[in-house]
């Protein structure tokens, strides 16, 4: 496992109140348009950062992360909110435990940076996806600062199109909420 993974020991950090307003939840969400009648899969799901507002506003939530530490916290999470139509689910990074063509719509925040094969887990999001569903990919950006990751982990819009585009993919927008992070969404192809 690469050696830029999230620790679970710094998972309480994931849902602080600086990063709410560096990333406000709900403006990305406002932002993203999910419509509530879908299904969405939050892929890297951590402890729930955006997994429970996601669940406020569609239809069904799979969240899936590789971490059992962070899926125990969403788990209770969730239970204290009694919230009830999230499925949560331990994944391999490059295989993800639902049919194909599951999904309408996949979030996957600040979770590229960390993939050892982004290809593979590229033709994974393809695969669970709806033809004609939506990726949207929040990332750190690619400029030094002070948070997140060190720059030569993080990734240029660039790199992230071009995993995209050669894994069944269309760009469709972007978004910047602050200074540190980038958001895209990807349409798959039909």
């Amino acid at each position: 496992m690469s050696e830029h993974k999230c620790d679970p020991k710094n998972r309480k950090k994931l849902n602080s109140k600086q990063r709410q307003e560096i990333l406000p939840p709900a403006q990305v969400l406002m932002d993203i348009c999910l419509g509530s009648h879908t299904v969405w899969a939050d892929i890297g799901c951590g402890t729930g950062f955006f997994t429970i507002p996601l669940a406020n506003e569609v239809k069904q939530v799979y969240a899936l992360d590789i971490r059992a530490e962070m899926l125990s916290d969403l788990s209770e999470s969730l239970t204290q909110l009694q919230i009830h139509n999230v499925k949560v689910l331990q994944s391999e990074e490059n295989r993800f435990p639902l049919p194909d063509q599951l999904i309408d719509g996949i979030l996957t925040s600040l979770v590229l940076h960390e993939v050892d094969q982004p290809i593979e887990f590229f033709r994974e999001l393809n695969r669970i996806l709806q033809t004609g569903g939506r990726l949207v990919v929040i990332e750190w950006a690619k400029a030094s600062m002070e948070m997140g990751p060190p720059l030569d982990h993080r990734l240029s819009i660039q790199q992230l199109d071009d995993w995209a585009l050669s894994t069944g993919f269309i760009k469709v927008k972007s978004w910047q909420w602050s200074e540190n992070f980038i958001g895209i969404e990807y349409c798959k192809k039909s």
